[in-house]
């Protein structure tokens, strides 16, 4: 069996990517805090609950966290930030985002002397930081099916950036499956089709960048509309995603 037929079946077909040999757990307080407010944790098995905080608790260690305009960064903020971007990737075996290690938050909009405008968030691989409005950062989670969640959008961001310089076997994935996506932006009579049914909201087709962001958004916050509109749509983006757990 030729080793890229070989890997994708092991990637597809078993659950080493979930395999820890000696995983942290959550404290009680840490866990009452993702348990109450990330729904995906409470959809997982007592297992792949296991493999999700450790990965949590990796990505707070391997990541240095900033507040800015007097900001503390508290636990809580730290554990919400990460365990979105663990939802994300919970399905690949690499799930750390490689070309950030910063993430900056600010209470509320922020302006950016990059662009000299108001921010709610940003993904910047050149910098390596990751940046949030912690007040609107709440309110996407705060409304689970309202498909804007700004956790969701940047660290979708982050991840295709991070995933576009590296060489393995989940990026590749990802990203070959991101091009099948990117056929509904390209080709006119699926782009017309895809308006019609009136689902995305129109900042998807800014540009092809927003489009796999809002797509991510839509796929963990209304995933059973989203199968029931765009059926083929919404299976390429579980296979991208490698998301075989959680009713998804």
């Amino acid at each position: 069996m030729p080793l890229d037929y070989l890997k994708a079946f092991l990637y597809k077909n078993t659950n080493l990517h979930h395999f820890v040999l000696f995983s942290d757990a959550f404290t009680k307080r840490q866990r009452s805090i993702v348990a109450n407010e990330v729904p995906f944790y409470n959809k997982l098995t007592v297992k792949e609950k296991r493999v999700f905080e450790h990965r949590v608790l990796r990505f707070i260690r391997s990541h240095t966290f900033v507040g800015r305009e007097d900001l503390r960064v508290t636990e809580r903020m730290q554990l919400l930030i990460s365990a979105t971007a663990v939802m994300i990737t919970f399905g690949f075996r690499r799930y750390l985002l490689s070309r950030f290690e910063t993430i900056l938050v600010y209470p509320q909009h922020y302006f950016s002397n990059i662009t000299q405008q108001l921010h709610k968030g940003e993904a910047n691989p050149k910098y390596k930081t990751l940046v949030f409005s912690w007040e609107d950062f709440e309110e996407g989670i705060k409304i689970e099916d309202d498909n804007l969640n700004l956790g969701i959008h940047e660290l979708t961001h982050a991840l295709h950036f991070s995933f576009l310089t590296e060489r393995t076997y989940t990026a590749r994935q990802f990203l070959r499956n991101y091009k099948r996506l990117l056929a509904a932006l390209t080709d006119k009579d699926a782009q017309k089709r895809l308006i019609k049914v009136n689902y995305l909201r129109e900042y998807a087709f800014e540009n092809q960048y927003e489009f796999l962001s809002v797509l991510i958004e839509h796929f963990f916050e209304t995933p059973e509309e989203f199968r029931a509109k765009l059926p083929h749509m919404y299976n390429n983006v579980k296979r991208m995603l490698n998301m075989n757990v959680a009713d998804f």
